[in-house]
């Protein structure tokens, strides 16, 4: 049997997270699809009123809500509380490396100085400790090679 090809698809009940438009970096569901091109969305939690959407604009994300087609707003609420989406995609990598984007986007040219000279020192120290580490391993076999030489 062949594996699945896609593992995120366009279907009702689907989060989605929006990357343009007015509500860019929200979150919403998919409540029912429009045609190839454009689904009716709704974020009752994030502030994101019922509307139109083209697929372009948005990004399908892991989780998925068990609702019915055109299921209106206050069921929605519910569902989307109970299934604790805003919890769980706070915590995804997805949002950290988000959030990681802000921050390196606010950074001035010192702050990406200092970050280049702390990355510098850090490598320093592990490239020391790997080696130091390298060395005593190797210096265990060449011991253990001389002892199994002098057994024989």
């Amino acid at each position: 049997m062949p594996k699945e090809t896609f593992r995120k698809v366009v279907q009702i009940g689907r989060v989605i997270y929006l990357n343009e438009g007015p509500y860019r970096g929200k979150l919403a569901v998919i409540v029912d699809i429009i045609d190839c091109n454009k689904a009716l969305i709704d974020g009752p939690c994030t502030g994101v009123p019922r509307q139109a959407f083209k697929f372009s604009e948005m990004l399908l994300t892991k989780y998925l809500l068990k609702i019915n087609r055109s299921q209106r707003s206050k069921i929605l609420r519910g569902v989307w509380e109970e299934a604790k989406i805003d919890e769980k995609f706070a915590e995804s990598r997805w949002n950290k490396n988000l959030e990681k984007d802000v921050v390196r986007s606010n950074m001035t040219d010192f702050d990406r100085y200092k970050l280049g000279r702390a990355r510098q020192s850090r490598n320093k120290i592990l490239n020391r400790v790997h080696f130091h580490i390298r060395k005593q391993h190797f210096k265990s076999l060449r011991v253990a090679k001389l002892k199994k030489a002098a057994k024989k």
